[in-house]
């Protein structure tokens, strides 16, 4: 790599990207730009222990000995044939020139078109420190989305002593995450830390009024709460890119080795890693992953690229989320055709380590609070 990199983000996958960079003896200049006051950060504790707890340690990352340029702007869009990424500053708007590019923008959160414009999400930082003054005191709060934001909120909001209602019109809790499997489990374990769960709920109408939310369900009953959070899920941060010619149908495509695709053709110079990019397989194929492994993974392989070194070894795919005090761990990809088998477990540890057989050769792994078997497994023991 030579000449000026410039990344839009200070996301996971940024962190991984320069961090890899630098461990390979690279030392050109990287402008990193990203308007969050709080960057560079990790996100996953914001709907953890960050919320409960209010500890900035939680979060803390580390750019000091990275000889990084942070510059606080808004990205406002991209001129890829002067190689110049435009952002506004301050008020007043400018250009960065670059050689590369890696766009690194993450997700934001995705909204339903019934609900109202003043609904609470959680994302950031910023998010977590408004939502937790909310509910100082113990307040009922209803949570709609049950994926892993919505499982951690529930989990984090009933440890601060709220009244959590958990609402998803799937049939149980992290349905896309563990493909259906551990279902009536995770329920259990949600209820026994004091969570409402309303699964297979069609919503018919949010309506904030006074003090309170209300919440139609339609053949149901109403549900009532101080709050009301979404987390319905996240879409690709790429809003800033429209007019710049790098999306595809409003996607940003990225090839196997991160470059940009537009019309089939890989820019050489602009690339994008995380939770921002969709990526399209040799076999043509596209696929979205939001994961911080994944992020991680993206970022450490276009940074070897970027520095020709050999690729490491690609690790397994790997997820994890917190579930009402348990740590649950997936290795491998799971399908809901498979059949759980279960390995080991430990009640008094409240672990579990479980098999998941499918049609293929590769095999699928879910641990519950077995953090050391899920590392062996990572490691190919």
């Amino acid at each position: 790599m030579s000449g000026q990199l410039v990344v839009v983000g200070a996301s996971v996958a940024a962190t991984a990207l320069i961090e890899r960079i630098r461990e390979l003896g690279n030392r050109e200049p990287i402008t990193v730009v990203d308007s969050d006051p709080d960057a560079p950060y990790d996100r996953p504790p914001v709907s953890k222990h960050y919320l409960v707890e209010a500890d900035s340690s939680d979060i803390a990352v580390d750019w000091s000995d990275l000889d990084v340029s942070l510059v606080r702007a808004h990205a406002t869009g991209v001129d890829p044939s002067a190689k110049l990424l435009l952002i506004e500053e301050a008020g007043m708007s400018r250009s960065i020139p670059f050689e590369n590019l890696v766009i690194a923008t993450g997700a934001i959160p995705a909204r339903l078109p019934i609900e109202p414009p003043d609904t609470l999400v959680l994302r950031s930082a910023d998010d977590a420190r408004r939502l937790r003054m909310h509910t100082e005191g113990g307040r009922s709060v209803i949570i709609i989305g049950a994926g892993a934001i919505g499982v951690e909120l529930a989990s984090s909001l009933a440890a601060r002593g709220c009244t959590a209602t958990l609402v998803d019109r799937a049939a149980g809790p992290l349905e896309r995450l563990l493909a259906g499997h551990l279902s009536a489990e995770t329920t259990e374990w949600l209820e026994s830390a004091g969570v409402r769960c309303v699964w297979k709920a069609d919503i018919a109408a949010i309506e904030h009024a006074g003090d309170g939310w209300t919440v139609e369900l339609r053949g149901e009953e109403t549900l009532r709460a101080d709050l009301l959070v979404s987390a319905v899920g996240a879409r690709p941060a790429v809003a800033w890119l429209q007019g710049s010619g790098l999306l595809t149908d409003g996607a940003l495509i990225a090839d196997e080795a991160g470059r940009v695709v537009v019309e089939d053709q890989p820019r050489g110079e602009v690339f994008a890693i995380g939770d921002v990019v969709t990526r399209r397989h040799d076999d043509g194929s596209l696929q979205r992953t939001e994961s911080w492994a994944a992020a991680r993974q993206h970022a450490t392989q276009l940074a070897e690229d970027l520095c020709g070194a050999q690729r490491g070894t690609a690790p397994k795919p790997y997820f994890w989320t917190e579930v009402a005090g348990r740590m649950v761990q997936v290795v491998g990809s799971l399908s809901p055709d498979d059949e759980l088998v279960l390995e080991t477990a430990n009640p008094e540890r409240r672990s579990a380590l479980y098999r998941a057989a499918g049609a293929g050769e590769d095999e699928a792994f879910i641990g519950v609070n077995a953090q050391p078997r899920i590392a062996r497994i990572l490691m190919g023991a």
